[in-house]
């Protein structure tokens, strides 16, 4: 009877698990489509007159308005334990607003849904550059090849770029390219930074306050520049639409976040591409080229490679541990 109702909890636990990871799937999926309307809805409207410091801070707003209401309902602590805490925080703040405002900016000068995939396949190789150099974490093999696809997808969809540049002119291209690698190179930094400092701050006071300076220095920003207010009905509605799939975006990776390893969400985004290319195409009329599909082929491949390897290695010591635990003995601390 003993063993019959050990491995009813077994199966149990098992159906459980394989239902959260199922979940965890769909947010990543949701997100992903999510973030797919962004890029063309965003030069859509940036091309009718709005500027990217005011998406930058219509976006910021929006998601900031979430976690002010839990830290209210929590009745959080907020207040910051010393004066080096308060200098991380302003970094991850400045580094998030420099990172979306280049991210947006290069919207303007490329088919923004290069923009996106180039970002999104640069981000995760900058972070394994940084973790390696701050954290001293050792890239395992299968995230060093998954880099090098999603290396040479990034070049391929750089040079579809120029092919697919409608009235751009090459400087335009190379600059929006350019835009795309910095606002990578700052999201991963702001990440590995993001991780040392988790071992003292709460994530409720980190992404207060990241989201806090970020809007204050959009806000600041939007009184020095030239700006449009009025937008007609359709690019109003635009412009509603790439807000509240941000929001969304977000929303969705802190779902999957407890539910999923990053590495397979950071995998799972990539179906992003899809709506945002097809949208791309309906909205802006970049038609896609031979050269962006190879490009495409070489993220999904990079970031395959990752995700599955990661999850395979979690799997691993999943098994591990709980062998460990039905044998009694003590895993030791790292």
């Amino acid at each position: 009877m003993d063993i019959e109702h050990s491995e009813d909890k077994i199966k149990g636990t098992t159906w459980r698990s394989c239902f959260k990871n199922q979940l965890g799937v769909a947010a990543c999926l949701a997100g992903g489509l999510f973030a797919g309307l962004v890029p063309a809805t965003s030069r859509y409207v940036q091309d009718r007159g709005y500027t990217a410091i005011q998406l930058h801070l219509f976006n910021d707003v929006l998601i900031l308005l979430v976690p002010l209401c839990i830290v209210a309902y929590q009745k959080t602590n907020l207040r910051l334990k010393e004066y080096k805490q308060a200098l991380h925080l302003m970094f991850q703040g400045l580094g998030r607003f420099v990172n979306i405002l280049c991210h947006i900016y290069a919207y303007q000068f490329v088919p923004p849904a290069n923009a996106e995939t180039v970002h999104n396949a640069s981000a995760p190789v900058f972070c394994v550059i940084f973790s390696c150099t701050f954290l001293q974490e050792d890239p395992s093999c299968a995230t060093i090849v998954g880099s090098l696809w999603c290396i040479a997808g990034v070049v391929l969809l750089g040079y579809g770029s120029f092919v697919n540049k409608g009235s751009s002119t090459d400087w335009d291209v190379g600059l929006g390219m350019g835009l795309a690698i910095f606002s990578a190179i700052f999201h991963g930094a702001i990440i590995v930074h993001a991780k040392g400092l988790a071992e003292n701050t709460s994530r409720t006071m980190m992404i207060v306050y990241t989201y806090v300076i970020s809007t204050v220095c959009a806000g600041i920003a939007l009184c020095f520049t030239s700006v449009t207010w009025h937008l007609e009905l359709f690019t109003a509605a635009m412009l509603s639409i790439s807000c509240f799939s941000t929001a969304f975006r977000v929303l969705f990776f802190y779902l999957a976040l407890k539910l999923v390893e990053v590495n397979a969400i950071t995998a799972l985004y990539q179906v992003n591409v899809f709506p945002a290319y097809g949208l791309q195409w309906l909205m802006l009329g970049f038609v896609p080229t031979v050269l962006e599909g190879f490009g495409l082929g070489c993220v999904l491949i990079g970031t395959s490679c990752v995700a599955i390897w990661e999850a395979f290695a979690r799997w691993k010591a999943n098994r591990h541990r709980a062998f460990i635990k039905e044998l009694n003995f003590t895993l030791p601390k790292n």
